[in-house]
């Protein structure tokens, strides 16, 4: 799932900043591969780390918070293709994106600042957290659409619902339960009661 939503930011990236005409790629795999910036400037966007908060242990169930670090390397400040106006519209970008198809929540700006400046380039990141679920057993994550990444964020964030093969949609069902702990023995829980809503999704 880092891959695919690295790809995800990757791709919205890709569409917003198109005016800027800057170049756009993953980080290189060796640092030493890394080119320097032309003229209208450079962003390497990967994986950065990821923090965790155990929330259930029957199943197992983490909360993950992963965070993408966006690279912005110019050969100058403030100009039209500066660093501000990149900044400002990455933000832009990747606000309220979810960049994968699951239990999980929009990205959001996380952290962002000046690095340094070295040989006449100037050197910025942002890092962007997007909160998503690991629970036991279960892989279920898949990627993004194309077509949605490319919208403009100002659109909004449709709403994901599943189809079968056919493109037709397929029944969502939405679980909500209440349980009940002995004391001091947390995860021996056992469902008092369980509510189940089940509607019809669109594509």
């Amino acid at each position: 799932m880092l891959k695919e939503a690295e790809a995800a930011i990757v791709k919205r990236v890709e569409a917003v900043l198109a005016p800027f005409e800057v170049s756009i790629a993953p980080f290189p795999g060796d640092s030493d591969a890394q080119t320097k910036p032309g003229r209208k400037g450079q962003i390497f966007i990967g994986y950065k780390r990821s923090r965790f908060r155990l929330t259930s242990t029957q199943p197992v169930t983490c909360e993950i918070i992963a965070e993408y670090e966006l690279s912005i390397q110019l050969r100058d400040l403030r100009s039209h293709t500066g660093a501000y106006p990149l900044l400002d519209t990455l933000r832009y970008a990747i606000t309220g994106l979810i960049p994968l198809k699951g239990p999980l929540s929009k990205c959001y700006p996380a952290q962002e600042g000046f690095l340094k400046v070295e040989d006449g380039i100037w050197y910025y990141a942002l890092v962007v957290a997007v909160a998503m679920m690991q629970i036991e057993g279960q892989q279920p994550y898949t990627a993004a659409d194309i077509d949605y990444l490319e919208r403009d964020p100002a659109l909004g964030n449709r709403p994901y619902a599943p189809v079968d093969a056919d493109g037709l949609p397929v029944p969502i069902q939405i679980k909500a339960g209440v349980r009940r702990s002995v004391i001091d023995d947390l995860p021996n829980n056992t469902l008092d009661q369980e509510i189940v809503i089940t509607g019809q999704g669109e594509p």
